[in-house]
Order: C-alpha cells, then structure tokens, then sequence
C-alpha cells in the first residue's frame, strides 16, 4: 500500500499527464481509480485494475 504521501504525489503526477484524480487529497476514490485506471491501459500495464502501487507510481515517474 503507498504512503499517504505516495497517493498525493500518484494524484499529482496523474493530474499532470491529464488524468483528472479531482485532486490530491490522499485518499483513493472513484475518481483516483479511474484516473489509473485509464493510466494503466494507455501505458499498457496489465491488469488495467484501477490500483495504484508502487509499480505504478514508478512508471509515472518515468513518464509515458
């Protein structure tokens, strides 16, 4: 699980690459999920779960 820190920066770096999170609040919702969600799929990380872990995080530090 990432760290409340994790998640804000996950929303940010998401928001950045144009994936609406509705903000970077810490906490996951419906609109965190589908914002990694659609990351996921256009980034070709399968399973396109709308969970965001360290493996997602590390490909959004990488950028696209």
């Amino acid at each position: 699980a990432l760290t409340l820190a994790e998640v804000q920066e996950l929303q940010t770096r998401l928001t950045q690459a144009g994936f609406d999170t509705g903000g970077n609040d810490g906490r996951v919702g419906l609109q965190t999920m589908q914002a990694v969600r659609n990351f996921q799929a256009k980034a070709g990380i399968a399973p396109a779960d709308g969970y965001g872990g360290l493996k997602v995080l590390a490909r959004l530090r990488q950028g696209l």
